[in-house]
């Protein structure tokens, strides 16, 4: 499991927010919010919690000024924050979290079902959470599909869908994959197979969180032919046992040069010259082009590791507090998040709204994949794509085309977590 969390890093010249990205055993990340205002009441707003992607003072700001009541966000480090949505859910109102969770949250009747006929523009929602298609030629792909978890009846009981709750309305999402410096490999990097290259021995990096690092490493024993996985997003433990066992090995050898925790990390091994390729959030790659290294976001022939998030509501929340939180949710569908997080690399459920928001030059950049048509920055203000820079993989309607796998909790997660730590320690 991983997401992206938000501090202010500092790298030399180049100052801007970055994504944190916190593990399974509750690594911190930085509070984008601070300390969470419990002061907030019934008559006063909401508490929303969550990871960076969302939880931004900017963002929170805006929707108090627009809403006219308080919009009291905190980021939190992603396993204090799942035990809170789990256990403390008169401790919020919003949960902004993600929908492979939903495999724990949905049973603990932490949230409430969405009454999608409250929802001002769901009808624009794209299929990519509706069918699990953004567009009808495309694969679904293995692992938790948002459009496997969202919908649930009136009571919110899980279903197969459509229905007219669901509980949890999708907001941002992204696509990950490897980024690689061009210059170091001196090749294009096109396949998940390169991660487990002996040409890179000693200059590859993997995301240190297990059902995250896993999966990218089936993709890659799968690309080079050894192993058919079932199901990458929720492996047998026999299928476990294959992978760790062919990994330990090359970790003997020296092939893996570090397993990062959190943006910054993944960001200085390259900047540093340590790696030249390793698993990467899309965000990183700007903030290595920042730092005047060539980075390139690999757009895999055998498709995208894909992950999505969006909001949901406390079961506890109930009166005025609830018709607040429709609020807030629809004021999240409008466009002005879309755009925001746009400047950061990430999608969102409405295109259309985000387009509304965005300069020409980013909604062609971003979502349709040309050429910047100008120096763009990122919601802050800091210069990070140049003119002429391209995105890899092209449309978010190309990109999306193609998902390989969905961060998922794994039935045999427990097992799983114990096979990585020794592949770690060997």
């Amino acid at each position: 499991m991983t997401y992206e969390g938000a501090s202010r890093v500092r790298h030399g010249k180049w100052s801007r927010r970055s994504f944190i990205q916190a593990t399974g055993a509750g690594i911190a990340a930085s509070a984008v919010g601070g300390v969470f205002p419990n002061r907030v009441s019934a008559a006063e707003g909401l508490r929303s919690i969550g990871l960076g992607v969302s939880e931004i003072n900017e963002v929170q700001n805006k929707a108090t000024k627009d809403l006219g009541f308080t919009i009291a966000g905190q980021a939190m480090g992603y396993g204090e924050c799942l035990t809170k949505l789990l256990n403390q859910n008169d401790q919020y109102e919003i949960g902004e979290w993600y929908y492979h969770d939903l495999a724990l949250l949905e049973p603990a009747k932490a949230f409430q079902p969405i009454d999608t006929q409250r929802i001002k523009d769901w009808d624009k929602v794209t299929n990519l959470t509706k069918t699990g298609k953004l567009t009808p030629e495309a694969s679904i792909g293995q692992g938790a599909a948002p459009y496997k978890w969202m919908w649930c009846d009136e009571s919110g009981g899980k279903v197969q869908g459509p229905s007219r709750y669901v509980i949890m309305v999708p907001a941002w999402h992204n696509a990950d994959s490897i980024g690689y410096n061009p210059k170091a490999t001196g090749r294009p990097i096109e396949s998940w197979a390169e991660l487990l290259n002996k040409e890179w021995r000693g200059k590859v990096a993997l995301l240190n969180v297990p059902s995250i690092g896993t999966m990218d490493c089936a993709l890659a024993i799968e690309a080079l032919g050894l192993k058919k996985f079932g199901d990458k997003g929720n492996m047998t433990k026999a299928e476990i046992d294959f992978l760790i066992d062919y990994l330990i090995p090359l970790k003997k050898s020296g092939h893996f040069r570090a397993f990062w925790e959190n943006f910054g990390q993944s960001v200085n091994l390259m900047v540093n010259g340590e790696v030249v390729l390793e698993s990467m959030w899309s965000p990183a790659v700007a903030a290595i082009q920042a730092e005047g290294v060539p980075c390139v976001y690999a757009f895999p022939k055998e498709g995208m590791r894909g992950w999505h998030g969006g909001l949901s509501i406390s079961a506890k929340v109930k009166g005025k507090q609830l018709d607040q939180a429709y609020e807030y949710i629809n004021w999240w569908l409008d466009g002005w998040p879309a755009a925001f997080v746009a400047r950061q690399g990430y999608y969102h459920s409405i295109p259309e709204n985000a387009k509304k928001y965005l300069e020409p030059a980013e909604w062609e950049y971003w979502y349709e994949g040309k050429p910047a048509a100008k120096d763009l920055p990122d919601p802050f203000g800091t210069i990070i794509i140049k003119k002429g820079d391209v995105r890899t993989g092209g449309s978010y309607w190309n990109r999306y085309s193609k998902i390989a796998v969905w961060n998922s909790l794994m039935d045999e997660n427990d097992y799983l977590t114990k096979r990585w730590t020794e592949f770690l320690n060997a």
